[in-house]
């Protein structure tokens, strides 16, 4: 009897605190307006005094310029770059431009405005692509979705990605619009947006091949397509000269600490050992993209996203923002309960990022991962198949029948 009324006993506490759903709604908008507040006067008091040299618009705009000014073999002429930047006005200083060049491109209408007018729009634009990604993917209904909103701009990789104009959002609004569309039937043009993510690849690198495994053929073609095309593009643009610069920039980006802090190779160091790693990460995405198979589209882009956030040597704590596109995914598509704890954990980890630093985010990201990959499990609050857990013991028992319905109706 206790064998059966242990199961029976977790399934009714699961049940009551999933019914819960306006209480955590309104805990979670307090939380994510708190946090939002704290973000606002930390931008207040310390960002916006130094809008114009502390924005990373600074550098696109300065690599946009370059190309402009001497041609897109000069973009990674890291001379060039600095020149270009520290003209923008007293006090701005430089950092090597590293992105590929895609970004440089979507700036380079920019230079024809004022940089204090270019940094304005700019912003706007970044803003505007977090929200369009907010709008797109939370799930929920109106209490749920405005929580989910409060908690990701209180978050505060998110805040100071916003902060700082980095393109992370405009990843996640690609990333967004992409799963819309394939949601509606439409994988060609689903494809193409996904291939905007070439602006900030990286962070995203993962995605097309979980899409091709997991059966979505024609939204990694049309991927495909649009990335070879923009490959094209910039090999020619580059030329032989250029595209040397730019391997040289990314072999010295490579060894700085900033850019590994919070990649697997801040924590293990750089060596065979990192290769290993990443190696398995890919091996458990595709695991977990092959068992995704006609399960839609939100798992294997939530899969490629953690993993790629894995697997990349770049990452800037502002790019754990897309994990929060990532979670509500994972949300829609059914999260179990290790799940929902393991986002709901993350997420008080990537708030406190410059705090416990990387190996506990690197730990809850490959947990999550692998949650991705398992056998697929019952999802919280579909406590319907609660005999199946049971191993067919409360088959033919009214009583304990009607507790497991009960707990679902809780």
């Amino acid at each position: 009897m206790r064998f059966v009324a242990q199961p029976l006993f977790f399934a009714c506490v699961i049940g009551f605190f999933r019914a819960r759903t306006r209480l955590w709604a309104v805990a979670g908008l307090w939380t994510g307006l708190l946090l939002t507040g704290f973000n606002v006067y930390a931008a207040a008091v310390t960002y916006v005094p130094q809008f114009r040299v502390r924005n990373d618009f600074r550098l696109i705009y300065g690599a946009a310029l370059t190309a402009w000014r001497q041609g897109y073999n000069h973009l990674y002429d890291l001379d060039a770059q600095k020149r270009a930047v520290e003209e923008l006005g007293a006090g701005t200083y430089w950092s090597p431009f590293l992105n590929p060049p895609p970004l440089a491109w979507l700036a380079t209408p920019f230079i024809a405005l004022p940089f204090e007018a270019a940094i304005f729009v700019w912003t706007l634009l970044v803003v505007g692509a977090a929200l369009f990604a907010w709008w797109v993917v939370a799930p929920g209904g109106r209490l749920a979705r405005l929580s989910h909103l409060a908690l990701f701009l209180g978050l505060f990789p998110t805040a100071f990605g916003l902060m700082v104009g980095q393109p992370v959002a405009l990843v996640a609004a690609a990333v967004a619009g992409s799963w819309w569309l394939a949601e509606r039937n439409k994988p060609v043009l689903a494809g193409l947006v996904m291939s905007l993510t070439a602006i900030k690849p990286q962070v995203a690198l993962l995605i097309p091949i979980c899409l091709l495994v997991s059966g979505h053929r024609w939204m990694f073609a049309a991927w495909l397509a649009a990335t070879a095309f923009m490959v094209a593009v910039a090999l020619v643009l580059l030329g032989g000269d250029g595209l040397q610069r730019y391997r040289d920039v990314l072999a010295l980006a490579s060894q700085w600490e900033p850019t590994r802090r919070y990649a697997i190779s801040g924590p293990l160091g750089l060596g065979p050992q990192v290769y290993v790693v990443e190696t398995l990460v890919v091996a458990v995405a595709l695991v977990a993209a092959w068992r995704q198979r006609g399960e839609g589209v939100a798992r294997p882009i939530a899969t490629g996203v953690v993993a790629s956030l894995l697997f990349t040597p770049y990452v800037g704590f502002q790019d754990f923002a897309l994990l929060v596109v990532a979670g509500w995914l994972v949300v829609r598509s059914g999260a179990t309960v290790a799940q929902t704890a393991l986002l709901v954990v993350g997420y008080a980890l990537l708030e406190l990022a410059l705090v416990v630093l990387a190996i506990p985010i690197l730990v809850a990201e490959a947990a999550l991962l692998v949650s991705l990959a398992w056998p697929a499990a019952q999802a919280p609050g579909d406590l319907r198949r609660v005999r199946g857990v049971m191993r067919g013991h409360v088959a033919d028992d009214p009583g304990d029948r009607d507790l497991a319905d009960r707990a679902q109706r809780a």
